[in-house]
């Protein structure tokens, strides 16, 4: 009878390692998923990051083929707007421009997205793209981007 316990404890011995090295194996498993899983994740935010780079690199050469589409049509409708802009050497001219509708000029509005997008002349000869929230009115503008704007000897308007 001894021997017959001494047989089942060692039987219930040897389940219960079996059990528990399988239970160990299965956490195991489980981190190594977890670990898997955290490495995908990872992957997916630096893949979310170089999306949003993207977006804002072709928002920004958007804008800046919109200022430049707008800025060289004004260009070409004035002689007086010409005169004021450039130098021969190509860049603005600062404080004749300030004296004209340039100064500070809307060029793209969309209702549907509810923003509006001037041009705005600063001291040093950049223009600002400034955001302005139509459906608030009220609220500050958003510096969106800088760019120094300057002639060809095309006559054609460079954004940069």
């Amino acid at each position: 009878m001894r021997y017959a316990a001494t047989l089942l404890l060692a039987g219930l011995l040897m389940t219960g390692c079996a059990e528990v090295s399988q239970t160990v194996q299965d956490a195991q498993q489980a981190v190594d998923a977890g670990k898997q899983a955290i490495e995908v994740g990872k992957q997916a935010v630096e893949l979310g990051k170089q999306v949003v780079d993207t977006g804002k690199q072709i928002a920004s050469s958007e804008v800046a083929q919109q200022l430049q589409t707008y800025l060289q049509q004004k260009y070409e409708s004035s002689e007086a707007l010409r005169n004021a802009m450039f130098s021969g050497d190509g860049k603005l001219i600062v404080s004749e421009l300030l004296k004209t509708e340039l100064a500070t000029f809307s060029f793209y509005q969309s209702d549907l997205l509810g923003i509006e997008l001037k041009g705005k002349l600063t001291g040093d000869g950049k223009l600002q793209v400034l955001s302005y929230d139509l459906n608030n009115p009220s609220a500050q503008p958003t510096v969106i981007h800088e760019f120094v704007i300057t002639i060809d000897q095309n006559g054609q308007i460079q954004v940069q």
